[in-house]
């Protein structure tokens, strides 16, 4: 009789601590993006930077940069899913370019991680003028300005550019 309640309590035992797949909750695909960015200090004394960058589901938001570096980590539910940034200079009114050249670089570093494991990194320049004399600064800032770059992360993973996204 031990022996039968032991063998039932044993079997109880490895049943209740088993699950089916079906049983356990299906977890929701994201995707995530963290846009690493950095500017040197030439190219923020001369001038104004807005980024626009693609933040939850889609949604643009609009923020001025005042540091070398500016970061930020976005995720989405929503597929296919878009992130990106658009930059923006415009010249300082109370910039004073006292120095005979300027270096204006700026490089965007983006990291993508879906929750089923697939993973993207790129790293583009989105600006890389060295020795600018002061008087062509201002052109070579119009010339980069309202530029963007982008990408679409499918269900799956996939990564592919997206460079007509609406940042209005």
């Amino acid at each position: 009789m031990k022996y039968l309640l032991s063998t039932a309590f044993l079997l109880v035992a490895i049943f209740s601590l088993t699950s089916c797949g079906k049983d356990e909750p299906k977890q929701k695909q994201t995707a995530t993006a963290t846009y690493n960015l950095s500017f040197s200090q030439d190219l923020l004394d001369a001038c104004n930077v807005i980024i626009t960058y693609k933040a939850e589901n889609g949604r643009n938001v609009m923020e001025p940069v005042t540091e070398p570096w500016w970061t930020k980590s976005i995720t989405s539910d929503k597929f296919p899913a878009k992130f990106g940034v658009m930059y923006q200079f415009s010249t300082k009114s109370d910039a004073e370019l006292v120095k005979e050249k300027y270096d204006l670089k700026g490089s965007l570093m983006i990291r993508i991680m879906t929750t089923n494991g697939a993973s993207y990194s790129n790293t583009v320049s989105i600006i890389d003028a060295e020795g600018v004399a002061k008087n062509k600064v201002v052109s070579t800032l119009n010339k980069q300005s309202g530029k963007s770059i982008g990408y679409s992360v499918s269900i799956d993973g996939n990564v592919t550019p997206a460079n007509n996204m609406d940042y209005d």
